[in-house]
């Protein structure tokens, strides 16, 4: 009797061993899932990282991000990754072919040319010379953009000397006076300030890298001093080739994130296949084990049972106590070897996921960079145009949800253009600087500052009442008027004439706006420097 309760004890202590075991299993299959779980965030992550670059890949993206939202099996997030895999390849490919329709439209549209009459010597011989370089394909699209550009001007010429060209033919154009010829090429080499002015102002709205703002600029200063058309037209190149520069620049940035995302992707869809089928097999590996020893327990149990004297149960017990022990040893070499596998795979797979997420966070802070600068002013480095448009729909929004005191005022510097005359655009761009500098440090905390355009800028003021409101603005033009200006040894004194107003439940962004710029110009034509309140 005494020897049975040891087997009984013996066979329970078994027991105890066998429901550790698999209380350790299930703890490893949390541990994994734990993981699997990371991985599928930082893949939903990532995908809205790539948003905005290709419609088609957006949508496949949010259906990848609805699937991982679910308890869909892997060979549905296996085909949805295979799709966006297929789609980088599809775009690469349609970009390819674009750029082969390209180059052949572009060398017949200049062949064409070349065959036209009256095409100036000088046109004709920069046309061969272009199309020279385009004997090839380009590598991106964005390299044909000047060379469009200079043909585009090549033709221009041509439709001008054709229109220029007298009923009676090029005989009777060369016997015409030579003071007329003259004055015909003064009159074609003036500069049209007009939209040199106007191309200016655009250049200083875009949003370029660092390095090629810099340029841009540079370039800018030069294309204002510029007296001759052909100078005019060689910096015209100058700023094409920046900003295609640009595009490439980023083109690149965004290619090179896509090659990576695809291959990682590829590489985690891979390491998670893996990983299930190793979990796959060892679970029935290990349920093989489990099912032996419940054998082996139910055997050596039925046996006690059954035995007829002590020594009996003895030579049975021992024989089965050590088939179980060699079973129990398999299982935990078994668990050891597959728990090490399942580490060392997920190890790898984290550190891929680390390096793509360094990379995805380079990339997210690239353009939150971006998209800081385009709601900026490049010049004063303000809120431009686009994130004053942004800002007052937000609170007109919230006023006609909630009416509060908002206001608004718009800011024009009195004269401005004398500066620009007189004393040339580099000071009428410090003085831009300046003025923006000294309004955004005296106006209340909260208040919203932006330069609208040229020398306008635009204030949007919550929660001041009127009174308030029209000190507060005062305050700002004395404050502008006391600057001492000096151009060129010469004190200038600058003013400021001032619309405002307060928005009324009637109103919306556009009667808001014409009533405080209604006031800016009743300002101006009242003399002046001083704020007008409609």
């Amino acid at each position: 009797m005494s020897t049975k309760t040891v087997a009984d004890n013996q066979s329970q202590a078994l027991q105890s061993k066998l429901n550790a075991a698999i209380a350790s299993r299930v703890s490893l299959e949390e541990d994994f899932e734990a993981q699997s779980s990371m991985l599928i965030e930082f893949i939903n992550k990532l995908s809205q990282v790539s948003k905005g670059i290709n419609v088609k890949l957006d949508n496949r993206f949010a259906q990848l991000r609805g699937l991982l939202t679910k308890s869909v099996p892997i060979s549905d997030i296996e085909l949805k990754i295979n799709e966006i895999a297929k789609l980088l390849q599809i775009n690469t490919e349609t970009n390819e072919q674009n750029i082969v329709h390209l180059f052949k439209q572009f060398n017949e549209a200049g062949q064409n040319l070349q065959k036209a009459n009256g095409l100036p010597n000088d046109v004709r011989r920069k046309l061969r010379g272009l199309l020279g370089e385009t004997q090839s394909t380009k590598d991106s699209l964005a390299q044909y953009i000047p060379r469009l550009s200079q043909l585009l001007e090549f033709y221009n010429i041509a439709l001008h000397s054709k229109a220029d060209m007298p009923n009676n033919g090029l005989l009777t154009a060369i016997q015409q006076p030579a003071q007329a010829n003259i004055a015909a090429e003064d009159k074609s080499s003036a500069v049209n300030s007009a939209l040199i002015e106007q191309i200016s102002s655009c250049l200083d709205k875009l949003h370029l890298s660092t390095q090629h703002t810099k340029e841009l600029l540079a370039i800018n200063k030069k294309l204002l001093k510029d007296t001759t058309n052909d100078d005019v037209l060689q910096h015209f190149i100058e700023i094409f080739d920046v900003i295609v520069a640009d595009l490439q620049s980023e083109r690149d940035s965004a290619k090179s994130f896509l090659n990576t995302l695809s291959e990682t992707l590829t590489t985690v869809q891979d390491a998670v296949k893996k990983t299930l089928s190793t979990c796959k097999k060892a679970q029935n590996t290990n349920n093989e084990i489990n099912e032996k020893l419940q054998e082996q327990l139910l055997d050596m149990t039925a046996t006690v049972k059954e035995a007829i004297s002590l020594d009996q149960v003895k030579v049975d017990i021992n024989g089965k106590l050590s088939n179980i022990a060699k079973t129990l040893v398999k299982k935990t070499k078994f668990e050891l070897k597959n728990q090490q596998a399942l580490s060392n795979q997920l190890s790898e797979m984290a550190k891929k996921v680390e390096n793509l997420e360094e990379q995805s966070q380079q990339f997210e802070e690239k353009l939150a960079e971006q998209q800081r600068k385009s709601m900026q002013d490049a010049l004063t480095k303000l809120s431009n145009r686009a994130a004053f448009d942004q800002y007052f729909t937000q609170s007109m929004v919230r006023f006609h949800h909630k009416p509060f005191d908002l206001a608004l005022a718009v800011v024009d510097i009195d004269d401005f253009k004398k500066i620009n005359d007189t004393y040339g655009h580099t000071a009428g761009d410090k003085t831009l600087q300046v003025i923006a500098n000294t309004i955004q440090k005296k106006v209340s905390k909260d208040t919203f500052v932006a330069r609208y355009g040229g020398e306008e800028f635009v204030l949007i003021y919550a929660n001041q009442k009127e009174a308030e409101f029209i000190k507060e603005l005062n305050l700002v033009n004395k404050s502008i008027a006391r600057l001492p200006f000096k151009f060129k040894n010469n004190k200038v004194s600058i003013t400021l004439s001032i619309g405002a107003t307060h928005i009324t439940k009637k109103d919306n962004i556009h009667t808001a706006f014409e009533r405080a710029d209604e006031a800016m110009y009743k300002a101006k034509a009242q003399g002046k420097n001083q704020v007008i309140y409609l």
